[in-house]
């Protein structure tokens, strides 16, 4: 806290709520003068400042300006005022919708306690309709009522409208989560009754809206022909009562008597108390009233109740017309109640007083909650309060540099030597004591208000005629805009109060609720309606569910047990996307390219990685997602649901926002058919007996691959295999001459031949040195045999041949086994040829026959 400046006693109003309303209202226009003054006049009171700054810039203007241009500033000061108060509205209507923002309602394991309020979701502007259901639904006999309908099974609006209203009230009962809907009510109430929600947004929202709501169902039970019930719906919500009418004509006292029903009772604010205000609306004077011979005189009514409902509502009008500026105002004065009615005093006239007792206790407890407010927020608040004034005298010696003045008396460190001046310790010690008084007595008025509550409780059990509150709603706002909410009675202790706000529910005690409903927290938030019951119904017997209920009671389980798994599952959420990126960050493991090629088609995701990342990207998730929620599968309340679980994860995540499926399924189907393909690649004892056949079936695999656009990395690597094969044929040409197996020796030529005529897979200098081979072992064919005619069965095509063979589609199998054969076919089987391949390659030129045939005479003996 900065220096000189002085500390409010209560410790509620310090100089940093001046210096915000000071700089708020000096930004939009008034006077730096007037606003000091205001404060000062207020006695630092917030509740009365905006009132009193009105008062003081009015009487200023008023001395220098014409009546025309008095009433233009007035005007100018009331809009001013109005931008204050849309904007401090804003902050309480948005504390509400902020609630609701979230997607899903919180689900509590077990909600055993069922007088624990449920939380309503607000659907725009329905804070009024919300707070009216809460207060009704905490009428426990009205709801039994309700749940104990035998509707009829029949499409009208009227049954529709009660079976939902029966529904919500199931909801708010029943259910395990923490807020609910009142969508499906808000629908069928529109189209049963379009006028009960026309008016919105405004002061007297709640009333109308009651007033209408309660005409729906009496209206509705009509339709469906509950006459029985519909009495018995009356009886709860309206009251009988008798007008008498009295008036002189020719100096004749005249009387007259009319039977009537009334249900919500409005009173004025301005009357400042229930009591008083609940007389005030016995009573109506009339002026000039016409009688039967057209004369006018002076008439009384008062109007008496004959017979009360169980329950009597009360509507505190705020809103009034101010005729000089033109306008509707809200007034945010102060509205006295008690937690007990006794309402012998209005069923008539000539009863006399209340009960003395019951009105000495009802002004013990106005005293004391008087007192409380006074000291006040909460305990909490104003613990918090001192806690953050004492922590300025908690400073390490020396540190305070500047005079302090709190409460008249100037603060400052220990070395000062002025003994004028209080050492810091010793305030200290004083606050902290404050502290602990203003604790102790809180907590003291508190049980004593418990214990003046509980003796009210007693008297009212004799006396039919009495009523305990059990629900105060509330309106934060303006005139003409605000927010609604309410507190509930819990009817199982009758102690404990429940704030309704929205999807929003909090425990608090009575003397908070009476802090609130003063508009102590906000002076433009402060007690719109009051509902009084009969003692004798804040218990009922057990509620008996029909089966209709119970069924859509068990949907509503079914739905939340739904609920809790997608939940669950989107728990999972951060653990799923990193396994995501583990699966991106997999390494190939082999060095070699044609080894890389196997393994890649060993593997589904490296394919896809390979050839299309979109595709790739939607396999991996859907596949991790999968197979994570198949993990936990049996903690799942329906693990049959796993597959609409997986496909309500990835709609509410957007980890997918395309579908590849189809892109999917062909490329899935183009890997197996390559993994397939490969498996039938002959990578072990290839010898000069069948030889043939494994060139040809290399043939016939090349040719399939090489077909295939994401292949051509695999297609290139096998084509050289295929070619350093070739090369090694030629060598099983000289082998079968050597081992004078002539027949082995034209059979493996003629195979030659018939591979690389016409082969798109040869290069030119191989399949000239596979010519030039043919025809050195042609010679030596001639020099062998000692004929002429074999020359040309080496090296010239005899017949026309098969140049590939016939493939089996496999099942797929990891192709990780067969790299190690590859590896020896390359490095010990081909190893000599494919030196001759890379020479050929690299010199670009072809093999000197003899050199070529020195190096392979070692290997007729291996």
């Amino acid at each position: 806290m900065g220096t000189n400046k002085q500390l409010n006693r209560s410790f509620k109003h310090t100089s940093t709520i001046f210096d915000q309303l000071f700089q708020q209202y000096s930004q939009i226009g008034f006077k730096k003068t007037h606003i000091l003054k205001a404060w000062q006049q207020c006695g630092n009171n917030q509740q009365t400042f905006h009132e009193e700054l009105i008062k003081i810039s009015e009487q200023e203007n008023a001395k220098f300006m014409n009546e025309e241009d008095l009433f233009n500033s007035q005007m100018q000061l009331k809009m001013q005022l109005q931008q204050i108060e849309q904007e401090d509205l804003k902050i309480a209507i948005q504390l509400s919708l902020d609630q609701n923002a979230q997607s899903k309602p919180i689900i509590s394991e077990d909600r055993s306690n069922k007088s624990t309020p449920v939380g309503l979701k607000n659907l725009g502007n329905t804070c009024y309709m919300n707070a009216m259901l809460q207060s009704l639904f905490n009428v426990l006999p009205f709801r039994k009522f309700i749940l104990e309908l035998e509707l009829k099974d029949n499409q009208s609006l009227a049954s529709n409208f009660l079976l939902q209203l029966q529904q919500l009230f199931l909801m708010l009962q029943e259910t395990n989560q923490t807020y609910t809907s009142p969508y499906n009510l808000f629908e069928a109430l529109q189209k049963f009754k379009p006028s009960a929600m026309f008016i919105r947004g405004i002061q007297n929202d709640f009333n109308e809206l009651q007033n209408s709501f309660l005409d729906a169902i009496e209206q509705a039970l009509k339709e469906e022909d509950f006459e029985q019930k519909k009495k018995q719906f009356c009886e709860m919500f309206y009251g009988e009562a008798k007008e008498i009418l009295s008036y002189k004509e020719n100096d004749q006292e005249i009387i007259k008597f009319n039977d009537t029903t009334f249900g919500s009772i409005s009173i004025e604010a301005a009357d400042k108390d229930l009591e008083k205000g609940f007389l005030n609306t016995r009573v109506l004077i009339i002026d000039d009233y016409e009688t039967d011979n057209k004369e006018k005189t002076k008439a009384k009514i008062d109007q008496n109740i004959v017979q009360a409902p169980f329950l009597i509502s009360f509507y505190i009008n705020r809103v009034y017309y101010d005729a000089k500026q033109k306008s509707v105002c809200k007034n945010n004065t102060q509205f006295n109640f008690n937690s007990s009615l006794n309402i012998n005093q209005f069923k008539t006239i000539y009863q006399g007083q209340k009960n003395q007792e019951l009105q000495k206790l009802d002004e013990e407890e106005q005293r004391i909650l008087n007192q409380l407010k006074s000291l006040g927020d909460s305990k909490e608040e104003v613990e918090e309060s001192f806690n953050k004034i004492i922590k300025l005298f908690k400073r390490t010696e020396g540190q305070i540099d500047n005079l302090v003045t709190i409460d008249g008396f100037c603060i400052c460190d220990e070395k000062t030597a002025n003994p004028n001046i209080i050492p810091s310790d010793q305030m200290l010690f004083q606050l902290e004591s404050y502290k602990d008084k203003i604790m102790i007595t809180d907590q003291l008025l508190t049980d004593q208000l418990e214990r003046i509550q509980e003796q009210k409780k007693n008297l009212l059990k004799s006396d039919q005629n009495m009523y305990l509150l059990t629900a105060v709603l509330m309106h934060d706002g303006s005139a003409n805009s605000g927010h609604y909410y309410c507190y509930v009675l819990d009817k199982k202790d009758q102690t404990t109060w429940w704030k309704c706000n929205d999807s929003t529910v909090t425990k608090v005690d009575f003397a908070q609720v009476y802090k609130d409903a003063c508009g102590s927290n906000r002076v433009n938030s402060n007690v719109s309606g009051l509902i009084y019951e009969q003692e004798k119904w804040l218990k009922v017997d057990k509620i008996e569910i029909n089966e209709k209920l119970l069924s859509v009671l068990q949907e509503e389980k079914d739905k939340q047990l739904l609920a809790q798994d997608e939940q669950k599952v989107l728990n999972r959420k951060p653990i799923i996307l990193q396994q995501i990126q583990q699966q991106k960050n997999r390494l190939v493991k082999h060095k070699d390219q044609l080894e890389r090629e196997f393994e890649r088609f060993s593997n589904f995701d490296q394919f896809l990685s390979s050839v299309n990342q979109n595709v790739y990207l939607y396999y991996v998730t859907l596949s991790t997602v999968q197979q994570d929620i198949l993990l936990i599968k049996d903690q799942l309340n329906k693990p049959q649901e796993v597959n609409n679980y997986t496909k309500y994860f990835i709609t509410q995540t957007n980890l997918i926002t395309a579908n590849y499926e189809n892109e999917l399924k062909k490329l899935k189907d183009e890997y197996l058919m390559i993994n397939s393909l490969l498996q039938q690649l002959p990578l072990r004892n290839i010898t000069n007996a069948n030889y043939p056949e494994v060139i040809r079936q290399y043939y016939t695999i090349l040719k399939s691959i090489s077909e295939i656009k994401s292949c051509s990395a695999l297609a290139s690597h096998l084509r050289r295999m295929y070619e350093v094969l070739l090369l090694k044929g030629c060598f099983f040409v000289d082998l079968s001459l050597q081992t004078k197996n002539i027949e082995a020796c034209k059979e493996i030529s003629q195979c030659l031949l018939i591979q690389i005529n016409q082969n798109q897979f040869i290069d030119k200098l191989i399949f000239q040195q596979v010519l030039a081979n043919l025809k050195g072992s042609s010679e030596q064919a001639k020099l062998i045999t000692k004929t002429t005619e074999i020359a040309d069965q080496i090296i010239k095509i005899q017949s026309k041949g098969e140049q590939q063979i016939g493939l089996k589609q496999l099942e797929f199998k990891s192709l990780e086994s067969e790299i190690p054969q590859l590896q020896r076919l390359r490095d010990d089987e081909l190893k000599l040829w494919v030196k001759q391949y890379e020479k050929i390659k690299g010199e670009q030129k072809l093999l000197d026959q003899n050199d070529r045939q020195n190096e392979e005479v070692l290997s007729y003996f291996g």
